[in-house]
């Protein structure tokens, strides 16, 4: 494939997160080991929310933890924050930015990241990475319905529509046995990209059990057609008594906690039931110690959202993606993700508590096999090369 301009617009500031920053970094990345002219542009519109100590409208701590990434990545000059309190670019300066924009190929805008202006939306091909299945559904038919918009100036149907292609991480878009509506689009379904060359071991410990990373929302449930729509939070209640059911295995999960009493977070009783809660900030804070806690930890009990599981979507887990290439075997909760994903070694599905106590029972019964099949569907499913080839086979 010929040299590309590509330009990437993700999160990676805005959410200075161990986590976030893996999702949104390994497209950049895995688009530069292709051999493409990549520039990272984080043009979200909305004021910084994560940092402490600081204002309200100051973004001095997303910049330098965007600055510190980019540079260690070997993306120094390449990058862009357009802060929406100041009006001004950090980074690249303004006016590259634009030539940036007037000589690119692709546009990457990875979880509608990034703000729908002129210069973005006159690149020939412009991805749409629809990384939240169903929410993103419902959300448009309901902003259509009530005839308003977001906290932003544009609504989802205007995102959607300011794109050439669509794709989603709900793999199971389209299936007679999914719910997620189509709206008359066409969409592709797509991975979460994964450098594998950032994932090999450096010599962990295994200091913890069967881990996960999340956050623990105390967002209401989305209504659509008089049914309700959650988050990860309604699907952990029904597996909050595994530690009972496994006394051999230390089930540890980093948990980001909302300070709203709406919630319904009770630290005592997770502990009481035998989990281990881990704080992010002192565990997860950036993208070395996230990448550390994968490597020292045996396994991965992934939970998923309640609205990923009763839709059907297909969705995997950026996270799980990183812990199967860190050659760590990954006990996921079933969203169909199965049918496209083989599910028994290494990575095993599970949709209730009796199936999801036998899957860790196998895992932890033979964890260097099943650690030597995490790396294999991680190679075969989930490289960059691979996911991020086939994206760009759609252009235009």
């Amino acid at each position: 494939m010929e040299k590309l301009r590509i330009i990437v617009g993700g999160f990676i500031g805005l959410y200075p997160t161990g986590g976030a920053t893996w999702d949104y970094l390994q497209y950049p990345l895995g688009l530069k080991m292709l051999g493409h002219d990549v520039y990272y542009i984080e043009d979200t519109g909305q004021y910084p929310i994560f940092q402490k100590n600081e204002a309200w409208d100051d973004a001095t701590s997303c910049i330098e933890y965007l600055k510190s990434i980019m540079d260690r990545f070997g993306m120094k000059d390449k990058w862009a924050y357009r802060d929406v309190a100041t009006g001004k670019c950090f980074g690249m300066t303004e006016e590259n930015v634009i030539q940036v924009c007037e000589s690119a190929d692709v546009f990457f805008n990875i979880s509608y990241s990034t703000c729908p202006r002129d210069e973005y939306m006159r690149i020939p091909n412009r991805f749409l990475i629809d990384s939240d299945p169903m929410f993103t559904q419902i959300q448009y038919l309901l902003q259509e319905n009530s005839g308003s918009g977001t906290s932003q100036s544009w609504t989802t149907r205007q995102m959607v529509e300011s794109h050439t292609h669509l794709f989603s991480f709900g793999e199971n878009i389209g299936s007679v046995d999914c719910k997620i509506p189509l709206l008359n689009y066409d969409w592709l379904p797509t991975r979460q990209p994964v450098v594998l060359d950032l994932w090999k071991s450096d010599g962990e410990t295994r200091s913890f059990g069967f881990t996960s990373i999340m956050n623990w929302s105390g967002r209401k449930k989305l209504v659509f057609e008089n049914e309700e729509w959650g988050q990860k939070d309604v699907e952990f209640e029904k597996f909050k008594e595994m530690p009972n059911h496994l006394k051999e295995v230390d089930f540890e999960v980093v948990i980001n906690r909302p300070l709203n009493k709406e919630s319904l977070f009770n630290l005592s009783e997770f502990e009481t039931l035998g989990w281990k809660v881990l704080d992010p900030h002192a565990v997860v804070p950036n993208a070395s110690d996230y990448r550390t806690f994968i490597f020292n930890s045996v396994a991965e009990f992934g939970i998923a959202k309640e609205t990923y599981v009763k839709s059907n979507s297909g969705w995997f887990s950026c996270r799980s993606a990183c812990y199967l290439a860190a050659g760590k075997p990954v006990v996921a909760q079933e969203t169909k993700w199965s049918k496209y994903i083989p599910s028994g070694n290494g990575l095993i599905a599970f949709s209730d508590v009796e199936s999801a106590v036998d899957a860790v029972r196998i895992v932890n019964a033979n964890l260097a096999y099943h650690s030597d099949k995490a790396k294999e569907i991680a190679h075969e499913y989930f490289d960059s090369n691979i996911v991020l080839i086939k994206m760009l086979e759609h252009l235009n």
